[in-house]
């Protein structure tokens, strides 16, 4: 179970996990719930820079307040940590942040996923 931290977006911020292609995300902001999500309801992960915080919220200074949030934890992130972005397939996103090595799992988890399910589509015509 590797942790990742959700940073800014449609769910609370807090602690959540990767493990067994799923992420287990904060679910309210007390944190007794979690959501469980697929990675196969990923649509989009990459790095992610402060910018992308505009893209998230409507209150414009929400989102300059978590801009410059995410400029900062780039700022003093090492080699290790990666803040990245996610969209999901019902359109929720979020930013988190995770260490190198769980990054790169879920990405290829991810990739691992797309490449199955097009070779299972493109052998079962």
């Amino acid at each position: 179970m590797a942790k990742i931290t959700i940073l800014a977006g449609d769910f609370p911020r807090g602690t959540g996990y990767f493990t067994f292609r799923n992420l287990t995300l904060p679910g309210d902001e007390n944190h007794y719930l979690c959501e469980t999500v697929s990675i196969n309801q990923i649509e989009f992960i990459n790095t992610a820079n402060p910018k992308m915080a505009l893209l998230l919220n409507k209150d414009k200074a929400l989102a300059e307040e978590i801009q410059l949030e995410l400029e900062e934890k780039i700022r003093l992130a090492d080699e290790n940590d990666v803040i990245f972005m996610v969209r999901l397939s019902d359109e929720r996103r979020f930013i988190a942040e995770a260490d190198s090595a769980t990054f790169h799992k879920i990405k290829s988890s991810v990739a691992n996923l797309k490449n199955t399910n097009s070779s299972y589509i493109g052998n079962s015509a």
